[in-house]
């Protein structure tokens, strides 16, 4: 396809060539704060005449509106018509990201900027049947929408973070249906083996949804909104009801072959499980004590080693420095510029980092940065939220037939 410089286009097929100025158009609105006729024709490299149509079409279809020109505290208005400036509306669509673990369900939903809109969540017993587990978290979801006064006709995107979903080339499954090692013990949640889990919520919310593994989606969310904002190449460590890992390569979620990629909880080697067994019976016992209803274990060994409680500290630093073995195996291997603590242990603070970082130095090459999560609990939910846009950010920026 040649570049005619008379109309300011691409010569050739002449529908093709629209899809493509369109797509163009679309993602440089998407790119900008706002764009006027000019910086449209600019960015796109068509004439004024076709700048023109593209904008009519976009403020047709929705996705373009006039807005107020951006205020700069130099800007002066020279003689003549000021020129009007156009802005991507980002509520012309929501993505949802939903969060079903084993003592919650979590739901965000965004608009096409990624601004959160309403999040709702649900506390969930870990015994609960996968159906019940399924209906709380399509029903977190749909009060999501109501608090953030959605139509659910305008949610254009849904995912869903699931503790042991591999997301694999042939499709999702969860980790459990094998076939696995004899000497692991991977970890899904109940029942999420018997049930379509992507079918049950599809028709529970009238969308396609897309899953995906919980951790590898906390990681993307630290990328997008936490720690991790600045960085490419990330090993993210999760540590709260269990401890899992997962790994971004030039800012992409590294799923590998399998979607197993940054699974070494389950290698016995490095001994995660029997750690978190010795936390969670310190925090039962805790919790037991205390009279505090079961749930909040890590929180209450943390609380307890900062009162320097001798048996609650030798947890905790056990714990931080099995965990910190697993990230130097990661390390190893991919070389990230940046460790990120997250899940809810992170909240720990220097009791949780101190101790990983002095252990993850004697098993590393080089200095590696180490920071704690920004997140919080939704960076499931939000990573979720992430992907689902990505999808229909996609969708838009397409071009049918090319």
């Amino acid at each position: 396809m040649n570049h005619d410089p008379a109309t300011g286009g691409r010569t050739g097929d002449s529908s093709l060539l629209r899809r493509l100025n369109l797509a163009a158009a679309r993602g440089a609105f998407l790119a900008a704060e706002s764009l006027t006729l000019r910086e449209l024709r600019a960015v796109v490299g068509v004439s004024r005449p076709t700048a023109e149509d593209l904008l009519a079409e976009l403020l047709t279809e929705g996705r373009v509106e006039e807005t107020s020109a951006p205020r700069t505290a130099s800007s002066t208005r020279g003689a003549g018509r000021p020129a009007r400036h156009f802005r991507f509306r980002a509520e012309s669509g929501y993505v949802a990201g939903l969060d079903i673990g084993a003592h919650k369900a979590l739901a965000v939903v965004t608009d096409l900027r990624g601004t959160t809109l309403a999040t709702h969540r649900v506390e969930l017993d870990p015994a609960l049947e996968a159906p019940d587990r399924v209906r709380a978290a399509i029903d977190a979801a749909r009060a999501s929408w109501a608090q953030a006064r959605i139509d659910p006709a305008d949610i254009t995107g849904v995912a869903v973070g699931v503790t042991g979903a591999l997301r694999a080339a042939e499709g999702v499954h969860d980790v459990r249906e094998g076939p696995v090692g004899s000497g692991l013990a991977p970890y899904s949640l109940p029942g999420f083996t018997e049930i379509d889990v992507a079918g049950e919520l599809s028709a529970g919310l009238g969308k396609p949804v897309a899953i995906a593994n919980d951790v590898k989606l906390a990681a993307l969310a630290e990328h997008w909104k936490g720690a991790a904002r600045d960085h490419r190449d990330i090993v993210y460590m999760f540590a709260g009801h269990r401890a899992g890992a997962g790994v971004l390569i030039d800012g992409q979620v590294h799923q590998g072959r399998h979607g197993a990629a940054g699974e070494i909880g389950v290698f016995p080697a490095l001994g995660w499980a029997p750690a978190m067994e010795r936390l969670h019976a310190r925090g039962a016992a805790l919790a037991a004590a205390d009279g505090v209803e079961r749930g909040r274990e890590g929180e209450l060994v943390i609380a307890s080693a900062a009162r320097q409680d001798p048996e609650s500290l030798e947890v905790l630093i056990e714990f931080a420095e099995v965990l910190a073995r697993g990230a130097a195996v990661l390390a190893l291997a991919v070389d990230p510029e940046l460790i990120v603590l997250g899940g809810g242990m992170s909240r720990g603070g220097a009791i949780i980092a101190e101790p990983f970082r002095r252990e993850l130095a004697k098993l590393s090459l080089v200095p590696i940065d180490v920071v704690s999560s920004t997140m919080g609990a939704d960076s499931v939910a939000l990573g979720a939220a992430r992907m689902a846009l990505d999808a229909v950010i996609a969708e838009l920026l397409a071009v049918p037939g090319s």
